[in-house]
């Protein structure tokens, strides 16, 4: 009976939608599924320990050592380790995201046999998310530019006004005068800096 119980099992893994390998009590890696070897980027050595990943990192980039890895702490902790995200590296340096759920394997009797790991890309979700995280940030900063940009034009309507009152002044000396034409200049550099401020919030 072992060989179509093997068989059947070798089919079940094979379907299964996500990527999946198990190992035995000392960590060695003794099935392997062809999602795991797809994210992996290749079949693992025969002395391959926990995973065939060239590479593991956490979300946050730094290295895993392997006896940190979902499968090894599932073994080690005899506990479940609950929807990890770790990024794989394959042995061509890319990269991929995935998100890992690991449990010790264990008889009826609770003696330890192994453990295994289910695991699946969701390298496209991250990007997703980065990309709607970027796009909040773009939409944040468009709407501190307008408001920004808004408390410049309201005192430059009230200084532009008072310029047009000054040069209809008959009494200004020529000293004066030139200093309103100063002035002038940098009312309009301002105004520009508004309105270029508004074009910002508005393309964002």
């Amino acid at each position: 009976m072992s060989g179509p119980v093997n068989l059947f099992q070798n089919q079940v893994l094979e379907h299964l939608p996500v990527a999946f390998c198990s190992c035995d009590t000392e960590g060695n890696v003794t099935e392997f599924n062809r999602h795991a070897t797809d994210l992996w980027g290749s079949k693992p050595a025969a002395s391959a320990r926990f995973h065939g990943a060239a590479r593991l990192f956490d979300a946050r980039g730094k290295l895993l050592p392997q006896d940190q890895s979902p499968i090894a702490c599932a073994l080690r902790t005899r506990k479940p380790q609950r929807n990890m995200e770790l990024i794989v590296e394959r042995p061509d340096g890319r990269r991929i995201t995935v998100l890992s759920n690991a449990a010790p394997l264990l008889d009826a009797d609770s003696k330890l046999l192994g453990a295994l790991e289910v695991f699946h890309d969701i390298t496209e979700r991250r990007y997703v998310e980065e990309a709607r995280r970027v796009a909040d940030r773009l939409a944040a900063s468009a709407r501190v530019a307008n408001q920004v940009a808004q408390q410049i034009k309201k005192p430059l309507v009230s200084l532009t006004s008072l310029l047009d009152i000054l040069r209809k002044e008959t009494n200004l000396s020529a000293e004066a005068r030139s200093y309103t034409e100063l002035i002038e200049q940098e009312l309009s550099r301002f105004d520009r800096l508004a309105q270029e401020m508004v074009h910002l919030s508005i393309a964002a």
